[in-house]
């Protein structure tokens, strides 16, 4: 039972190595909808036309350069680099 569990997970690295599989990239959008009676946002939305009078900015959007260089770097980048 181990043997075939530690072959399955062997197989299965291999095949992630092969295939170049690489992890995901986080996507974030630069406004939100707000939720008047709640609070609650809904960040995604690419345009202030999409949510309407509701859309606040996405505190989390720090711009395409920053999203990349977030994702890629695990950490926020502040906005105007």
């Amino acid at each position: 039972m181990r043997v075939s569990l530690a072959v399955a997970t062997l197989c299965g690295t291999l095949a992630a190595v092969a295939f170049g599989a690489s992890p995901s990239l986080a996507q974030y959008y630069p406004y939100c909808a707000l939720d008047s009676s709640s609070g609650a946002t809904s960040c995604y939305y690419s345009s202030r036309a999409q949510c309407g009078s509701r859309c606040i900015n996405n505190p989390a959007y720090g711009g395409q350069e920053g999203t990349m260089a977030s994702a890629r770097y695990g950490r926020r980048v502040p906005r105007g680099r």
